[in-house]
């Protein structure tokens, strides 16, 4: 039988705090390159190196594997099933001396568990690498188109190539298998020339822009078969993209366009996981196994029991380039929710495994209140999938819109409502808007940042980081308080205190600011922060500005269905994009 590489057994990568999501046990030896055990157990039964058989029994046809290591020493070594109810049961025990090669029938492993091995070295051992392996012939050839999106983060840009450089002066075939499209949506990367990269350089269209360019020069060489998108300032393993590539060329025929999406993990907190596929709920967005210490077998079996993802962002997510051909290309939404509607649209068999993942930064530290502009791509998602209803979406928009006034952010509320102005317009507005100028008018109310110094002189107080309360519980009831203290909007100016609060810039909480005059907004990374205050009178306005549009919403949805629905293939056509990339219908 014809053996293909599954993935490989690896020990470690750069990331400080990520060794037990490799292995638990042993020490890895840098001179040597090779985990050192003595006398002791080494198991893998860890994020990366388990092996996820229900899902490569269903989706490739295996029914046999093989688990090869390179090794020195004798050793036992145990293969196991872990099942969804937590149990441990073995399924074989090889006494072994140097290099091993054993076999595994992966038929009978039932859904919600996976297969992983130990090593439990009688003197010392040493491991030098290992795979897992399949008794089964690639279904197909597969090139990959990986796209990057950037703007001016070129220090992660480069240090992702340059690990990629490295692996493939070791494995020089994936320079066949792989090219990187790096959007430069800053055009200010500057790159050596590269074999297995090419950078373009793009107007400021943000992610959405800069992932549909990339899209669109994948499929303009018919020799890819895939796209792949992934953030920019991201960490990734080159294992990752090999394990994608594997997979993807061992698919059965019945599941050649299924979508490959991977995990978040936080880069500040590495064995943590952000996400492992995403629900969507009709107005907003749900991670599965958010939060979970991926180092505990009892947060491994959950991964392996998530329903069917709606979506996967666009950190990690692999698509065949027919879905371009089947679907047409991603909205013009410029920056949110485009790839949350996009895989609504197209995704087809969405699979993600544990073993797929990229490390991000945690996304509470990105806001921005420019961000509440694009509260309209939420809008405009909601009434093209219809499956969230007015009632619903018109709540959703009030609690925002509430919310930032609430928080005395009155620059925030008005983009939001500047956003659904903009959604109120309907098709037509992203057939003739420059997203380019767009963007520029919103970045116009970003807010004027401060030292502590100079809020002082101000307020009266010179912020800390220890001044932000913490927020542990989010649960319905704090959720619930939080919607209710929205009623201070309809207090007059003597309930408010005098006394300045101060909230997170980066995850501000309205309950900081509960009936306060003076709101401080700071952010711990900067040490800065930015100052709102109590406006009666624009308060007023917004709040009257507010419950209209809230009515709007209800009364005018089943029509903003019909005319979304009716402009989605003109909004997201080639002559569209063309528009936006290059200033006209012609490439």
């Amino acid at each position: 039988n014809i053996i293909v590489k599954i993935f490989d057994i690896i020990f470690k990568n750069d990331l400080e705090g990520a060794e037990k999501l490799f292995v638990k046990g042993g020490t890895y030896d840098g001179e040597k390159n090779c985990l050192a055990i003595e006398r002791q157990t080494a198991d893998f039964e860890t994020y990366f190196n388990l092996l996820p058989a229900w899902e490569y029994s269903l989706y490739c046809g295996i029914e046999k594997v093989r688990l090869y290591l390179q090794a020195k020493g004798s050793y036992l070594l145990e293969l196991n099933e872990r099942l969804k109810n937590g149990a441990c049961r073995r399924l074989a025990a090889y006494e072994c001396d140097g290099n091993c090669s054993v076999p595994l029938d992966i038929s009978g492993i039932l859904r919600g568990g996976y297969v992983f091995f130990t090593v439990t070295a009688h003197g010392r051992c040493e491991i030098y690498g290992g795979a897992w392996r399949a008794e089964k012939e690639a279904e197909r050839n597969i090139k990959i188109g990986i796209v990057i999106c950037t703007y001016r983060r070129e220090e992660y840009v480069a240090a992702n190539l340059e690990r990629v450089a490295a692996a493939m002066e070791l494995e020089p075939e994936f320079t066949e298998r792989l090219h990187f499209f790096v959007i430069d949506n800053a055009k200010t990367l500057k790159l050596a020339d590269g074999d297995f990269y090419t950078v373009i350089q793009n107007r400021n269209l943000g992610g959405s822009g800069g992932f549909t360019r990339g899209i669109c020069e994948v499929c303009a060489d018919r020799s890819f078969t895939h796209f792949l998108l992934m953030d920019d300032d991201i960490y990734f393993d080159f294992c990752t993209l090999k394990r994608t590539y594997a997979l993807l060329s061992m698919l059965k025929e019945e599941y050649a366009n299924a979508t490959i999406g991977g995990a978040m993990m936080y880069m500040d907190r590495p064995c943590v996981q952000h996400a492992f596929g995403e629900k969507y709920n009709g107005l907003r967005a749900i991670s599965f196994n958010s939060r979970l210490d991926m180092t505990l077998p009892e947060n491994l079996i959950k991964n392996e029991c998530i329903p069917e993802p709606d979506y996967f962002g666009w950190w990690y997510c692999c698509m065949p380039v027919n879905t371009v051909e089947k679907y047409g290309l991603p909205f013009p939404f410029f920056i949110k929710f485009d790839d949350i509607e996009y895989c609504l649209r197209a995704m087809e068999t969405p699979i993600i495994t544990s073993g797929l993942a990229v490390w991000h930064q945690d996304f509470t530290l990105k806001y921005s209140p420019t961000l509440e502009y694009y509260k309209r791509n939420e809008a405009v998602n909601a009434v093209l999938h219809q499956n969230a209803g007015a009632l619903k979406m018109a709540v959703r928009f009030a609690y925002f819109a509430f919310k930032a006034l609430t928080m005395k952010n009155y620059e925030a509320s008005e983009l939001l409502l500047r956003g659904y102005d903009d959604f109120f317009r309907g098709p037509q507005f992203f057939l003739e808007a420059d997203s380019v100028r767009v963007n520029e008018q919103v970045r116009e109310h970003l807010p004027q940042w401060l030292t502590p110094e100079e809020i002082a002189v101000q307020c009266g107080i010179a912020p800390s980081a220890e001044d932000i309360p913490e927020h542990p519980n989010t649960g319905k009831l704090f959720n619930l308080l939080r919607t209710a203290i929205s009623a201070e909007n309809f207090l007059p100016a003597f309930f408010f205190s005098k006394k300045p609060a101060v909230t997170s810039a980066t995850n501000p909480c309205a309950t900081d600011c509960f009936l306060k005059r003076t709101v401080i907004y700071f952010d711990k990374q900067t040490q800065k922060g930015y100052i709102c205050r109590l406006d009666v009178k624009k308060r007023r306005l917004l709040r009257r500005k507010s419950i209209k549009y809230f009515f709007r919403i209800i009364f005018s949805y089943r029509k903003m269905c019909r005319i979304y629905s009716e402009g989605a293939k003109k909004m997201c056509s080639r002559l569209n994009w063309d528009r936006l990339f290059f200033g006209t219908g012609e490439h």
